[in-house]
């Protein structure tokens, strides 16, 4: 008998543990040069890659760091740097063929140094899913005497990864005559995806922040502009269609070595070009007919199946919530007398859970706060906010979820000297899973086991009042062999009988 090594695969979602590691960046400045005020600092996470396979993966990737400084000489500079980094995973659950998508990659705690050379140790945390093909046999073997009985079984595949990026360009405009541009940042916000044949139709919002001084006669300033884009865009993914679930997350490349700033001084219009890279997966949800039992008119068959849980996508929401905490600093501390900045700031969800018909997302904002003490002295301090936010979900048996967080405003000021206000406005792409599980067939036996690479039947649907005789001619197959595997067949159908067909 010829061999056919088809196989559907079903999709199971993992979480893996979180993954933190440590990773310095030693920024070298002109010694001559004493940083007087750090104005901002942005730490981030770009160019991301996994290698998986046999039992372990490599995530890969390159972080960056901007400083905005002012120096004893009261001139303002930018200083950028990057190193490359690499984790080891180890997990029995990761095969050749599964892909590993990281839902969220972030800096969770950042220290700045800088008694003399500036010194940036950074935390980072990577969440990651690892999405399992699991193999079920979809061909019988063609066995005399032998019935056949179907089910129908929803189910997922992978279609591909995502692996591609995309350019989007924005205009600031300001009335301030620009001298020079002295930091910039920029995160983007997913709001919907939707696929289509050969590639997937992104929405979101682009938050930018543009740290930038202005020249007007002798006088000098240092201005920040905020402001909001809309970004629609199509992105080409050769192997998606149209009704296939994209599970992807976004990044801005931030390195100031990749953001084009076109302007010239005195000119009140910025332009800067933004590459997104996209990373994911694209799912496809099918309808399978499996063979779910197997018997013979003449001799039992031995049938073993083991129950496999897949998860299977349910919906993708965005929250919207505000999250406002105070902090208050040792007793043994000066007072506040001014904030500089609060800067580097990561949110991360730690927790989620269903409880009485509302979803519970637990997690902590971390920040690096820049000030000026009673004492006039410049005072670095690491801040972390806890929250817990709760949105009433209608959906029963949730198991699985994924999200990613991101902050789009934040207000910092002083209470009483001591006692910081923090209020931050934030955005949150939940992915929402359901488990569910099927019996998969392991093997079965006629005098000896059979190996699925045997498999071999061909299901057919019959059409409206198509008669056994037409249904033959159309198929091409004789009478006596319909009726040998398909006993219960009326002499006329009603249309979407199911006919087994040995081959």
């Amino acid at each position: 008998m010829e061999e056919n090594q088809d196989a559907i695969k079903i999709t199971y979602a993992k979480n893996l543990s979180k993954i933190n590691f440590n990773s310095t960046i030693n920024v070298n400045i002109d010694s001559n040069v004493n940083i007087k005020t750090i104005l901002d600092i942005d730490s981030f996470i770009y160019d991301k890659k996994v290698e998986s396979g046999n039992g372990k993966a490599v995530i890969s990737g390159k972080l960056g760091v901007k400083v905005l400084y002012i120096d004893t000489d009261n001139i303002t500079n930018t200083i950028t740097d990057s190193q490359t980094f690499s984790e080891n995973i180890v997990d029995s659950s990761i095969t050749n063929d599964c892909i590993i998508n990281l839902t969220n990659a972030s800096i969770v705690n950042n220290v700045l140094s800088h008694d003399g050379p500036l010194k940036i140790n950074c935390e980072i945390s990577l969440s990651p899913v690892v999405y399992l093909n699991i193999g079920i046999a979809n061909k019988a073997s063609s066995f005399d005497n032998m019935v056949l009985k179907k089910s129908e079984i929803n189910t997922s595949t992978i279609s591909g990864k995502v692996d591609t990026s995309f350019e989007y360009t924005t205009n600031f405009e300001t009335r301030d005559n620009i001298s020079k541009i002295l930091c910039y940042n920029a995160y983007f916000c997913p709001i919907s995806t939707s696929a289509t044949d050969g590639g997937a139709i992104v929405e979101g919002k682009l938050y930018s922040k543009l740290i930038y001084e202005t020249n007007d006669g002798e006088n000098s300033k240092i201005k920040e502009l905020n402001d909001i884009f809309n970004v629609k865009t199509e992105i080409n993914l050769p192997f998606v269609e149209r009704d296939c679930m994209l599970d992807l997350t976004f990044d801005i490349n931030k390195s100031m070595t990749n953001i084009n700033t076109d302007f010239e001084e005195g000119n009140s219009i910025v332009t800067i070009t933004h590459t997104i890279q996209v990373c994911g997966v694209s799912i496809k949800n099918i309808s399978i007919d499996v063979v779910d039992d197997m018997y013979s008119t003449e001799n039992e068959i031995e049938l073993s199946t083991t129950k496999r849980d897949y998860n299977k996508n349910v919906q993708t929401e965005l929250i919207t919530d505000n999250i406002s905490g105070e902090i208050t600093l040792n007793s043994n501390e000066p007072a506040i007398d001014e904030i500089i900045s609060n800067c580097n700031i990561n949110a991360e969800i730690t927790n989620n859970y269903l409880k009485d018909g509302y979803l519970i997302l637990e997690g902590i904002i971390s920040s690096h706060l820049i000030y000026i003490d009673e004492n006039k002295e410049y005072v670095q301090k690491h801040l972390e906010l806890p929250f817990v936010i709760n949105t009433n979900i209608e959906l029963d048996g949730l198991d699985c979820l994924h999200s990613q967080i991101d902050i789009v405003d934040c207000k910092t000021k002083v209470k009483r000297g001591t006692i910081i206000e923090l209020d931050y406005a934030v955005q949150i792409c939940l992915h929402i899973y359901q488990k569910d599980s099927r019996d998969i067939i392991d093997n079965f036996t006629l005098g000896k086991p059979l190996d699925f690479s045997n498999f071999d039947f061909q299901i057919f649907l019959a059409k409206p009042n198509e008669s056994l005789w037409e249904l033959c001619k159309r198929i091409r197959i004789a009478p006596e062999e319909i009726s040998k595997y398909n006993k219960d067949l009326p002499l006329v159908m009603e249309g979407g009988e199911k006919v087994i067909i040995k081959r």
